[in-house]
């Protein structure tokens, strides 16, 4: 690791013994003849942050530590070539939600980070479900061979202002197995290759990738003209072709998630490796998963005899090293039969004691430059719908389709640096039921709302995603930047206001709920719970569901009243632009949609005013060229403005406001409903999600995980 000298010896101090004992393994290991160090390299869901922020390090034991200078694409590099110098027997594999995530990629459809990951030298990426995020023509002309320039009017707008009117090509290989083409005479073929194959110093190596199969219930235009499935079904027969073509080992790149890619471990006994990703779960140790069990190895330990034999009969190697905070260093040991003996798994910190990579440092200022400081020049966010639909030849301006961009759309027009607030608390996403920050967001997109019309409720999606916000507390500022917001809500919806009855709220609630801790882990999906505004909820995790008990919420209050299902609630929340007008974000069922609407599109502040749905039906036609209607006004209200407004008047997020306690976990079985603990990971208590789910375990093949069926 590159050290700097300025920090000294509580720098070389903070290297993990796990770093160093690792480290003697594999130069041990090395200079067997009949044994191959592989280093298998993890890059995982970065979701477009390219410079240094706040972090919370976990450590060995359930601890953690802060780090004010942490992440950023040329720390990670700093790492890469570390490893890379340390052993050239080296894959790296970068694993989804890599291009979207932050201001500086939503604003260019992911071109602004495109330098830095092509800098890499990525050997295999698999795109997550956020990849698909600025719609199908971006994604085919990053990824695949498709012409790169045949893009919508409005993705141009984005495209323009980055390096011209073509989205920025990947120059590394995407693997997808579950990946399909849904329109025209290419329907049902592949979109990516499934695997690809690679000679590691003889070894013979297949990447096998499954892109996150999630894409069809997140915004209608992310996936039109595609097809996802779940990757299983597909695997037996790409890892039969791979070995047919003389593949020694099998990695699973997968981004379907920590809970679904353990089963995949224990499942497919011909799989190796599972790199892991979507989850944002870290991994110290790393998961050993057949078909009996999972266990999770010590952090910087060697194996155990039981796990020694587990490894032997074919247990499968689980990893994952979530966010730019860390990156995945797996060191597997292969003998001469092509068989895995040993490994050394670590979650490298990429934190205040890693220098950043003078090359990549300089992609990274360039990519920076229009959006911080006195060369902030203006952005534009335009939807699907506000833009005539079709291509542009090339030359012609896009104002031919989509009038003055300064006028529509969602504008950027400060320093992504602009302090717009403060906290005493730290903001971190790494709760699956309920953090402080989603209750803010909830909150204050509520308090905007009913500035303007009665809201009786609003909820914010439970993304996983946002860079850590520290408090003085971890020795941080307190200080929440514009770019923090973008971090926190990376998507163009327009915040609306709709009534839905109390039966389509509790239903749309626990059908989250469901998705979150279903028993099956490939019935899981992505997310956490979701942030609530004036309402709070009990919970039974570990009694229900039952046929005869209904879902998982036991008693849903709102305004402090008992949620009532024939009464119909004013809702307000976002919207995702071409979706029907019958829902908000995880809810639908509703009507009489109204749109927030700034007086001044480049004043957050304006006065706001409703407005009804511009177009309420055939929102997206397929054809030649697809055509999607504008349903929002043009200068609508975005949930970064509504934060903004809300910090405005309150000035501090604080743990006394937004704290936790509006969802509680009980035992729906006992009288009064008491208060539980709620589940927590069978295998790794560590773990943010419970990865065996949660509920009754009714038969014996269903028990959770780290329950003997004996």
């Amino acid at each position: 690791m590159n050290i700097n000298p300025h920090k000294g010896i509580a720098a070389v101090s903070a290297i993990t013994l796990s770093m160093v004992l690792a480290g003697a393994a594999s130069s041990v290991f090395a200079h067997k003849s009949d044994n191959v160090v592989i280093s298998l390299i993890q890059l995982s869901d970065t979701h477009g942050t390219l410079v240094p922020h706040g972090c919370v390090i976990a450590e060995p034991g359930g601890t953690e530590r802060y780090s004010t200078d942490c992440g950023g694409v040329a720390k990670l590099k700093t790492l890469v070539n570390d490893i890379r110098d340390d052993n050239p027997n080296n894959l790296l594999i970068a694993i989804g939600d890599t291009t979207h995530g932050s201001a500086e990629v939503m604003f260019t459809v992911g071109d602004a980070i495109m330098p830095a990951l092509n800098a890499f030298d990525i050997d295999a990426f698999v795109p997550g479900n956020w990849e698909f995020g600025y719609g199908p023509a971006v994604f085919r002309g990053r990824f695949t061979a498709a012409n790169r320039c045949a893009l919508p009017a409005n993705i141009r707008v984005m495209s323009d202002s980055f390096d011209g009117p073509c989205v920025t090509k990947a120059t590394f290989p995407a693997l997808a197995n579950n990946l399909y083409n849904a329109l025209g005479p290419a329907t049902g073929t592949p979109v990516l290759p499934a695997y690809k194959i690679f000679d590691v110093d003889g070894v013979k190596v297949a990447v096998i990738g499954i892109t996150a199969a999630i894409v069809p219930q997140q915004a209608d235009v992310f996936n039109i003209g595609l097809r996802f499935s779940q990757g299983i079904e597909e695997l037996e027969g790409n890892i039969e072709a791979a070995q047919a073509e003389g593949a020694d080992i099998i990695v699973v790149a997968s981004e379907l998630g920590l809970s679904q890619n353990v089963q995949i471990g224990r499942d497919f006994k011909d799989v190796d490796v599972v790199l892991s990703g979507h989850t944002h779960e870290v991994t110290l140790g790393a998961l050993l998963a057949n078909e009996d069990e999972v266990v999770a190895t010590t952090p910087g330990d060697h194996l155990n005899g039981h796990e020694r034999k587990m490894l032997r009969h074919g247990a499968a190697i689980v990893v994952e090293a979530s966010e730019d905070a860390f990156l995945g260093r797996l060191d597997i040991t292969v003998n001469s039969g092509g068989k895995v003996v040993d490994f050394s798994w670590q979650a490298i910190p990429a934190d205040e004691n890693v220098d950043p990579d003078p090359a990549m440092q300089v992609l990274v200022d360039a990519a920076e430059a229009p959006f911080t400081g006195d060369t902030t020049v203006r952005h534009t966010f335009m939807p699907g719908g506000y833009c005539a639909p079709g291509g542009l030849p090339p030359g012609v301006p896009v104002s031919a389709k989509c009038g003055d961009i300064t006028k529509k759309g969602l504008q950027l027009t400060e320093s992504l640096d602009t302090v717009v607030g403060q906290t005493d608390v730290l903001l971190h996403r790494a709760h699956v039921l309920e953090d402080v920050w989603n209750n803010f967001i909830a909150d204050a997109v509520r308090n905007v709302a009913n500035s303007v019309t009665p809201v009786d409720i609003s909820m914010t999606n439970g993304f996983r995603f946002g860079t850590d916000i520290l408090s003085p507390a971890e020795g941080a500022t307190g200080d929440i930047l514009l770019r923090d917001l973008y971090s926190h809500f990376p998507i163009g919806p327009a915040v609306a206001v709709a009534e839905f009855s109390g039966v389509s709220i509790e239903n749309g609630l626990d059908e989250v709920l469901g998705a979150v801790f279903d028993r099956n882990p490939y019935l899981q999906r992505g997310g956490w719970y979701l942030g609530l505004s004036n309402m709070t909820q009990k919970i039974d995790l570990d009694n229900r569901p039952f046929s005869t008990s209904g879902g998982r919420i036991v008693q849903t209050t709102i305004g402090g009243a008992p949620l009532d299902t024939s009464k119909r609630y004013i809702f307000a929340s976002c919207f995702p632009h071409g979706d029907a007008v019958d829902r908000v974000c995880r809810t639908n069922g509703g009507s009489g949609h109204q749109f927030f609407e700034l007086s001044d599109i480049d004043d957050y502040n304006s006065v706001i005013s409703l407005t009804a749905p511009l177009n309420t039906e055939g929102l997206i036609t397929l054809g030649q060229p697809v055509v999607i209607k504008q349903t929002a006004p043009d200068a609508f209200l975005h949930p970064v403005h509504a934060l903004r407004r809300f910090l405005d008047t309150n000035g501090t997020v604080s743990e006394v406001e937004f704290g936790l306690g509006r969802i509680q976990t009980v035992d729906s079985t006992k009288p009064g409903n008491p208060p539980s603990a709620g589940p927590v990971s069978a295998v790794d208590a560590t773990l943010i999600q419970p990865i065996q789910g949660a509920g009754p375990v009714l038969l014996p093949h269903s028990a959770p995980l780290g329950v003997d069926d004996d």
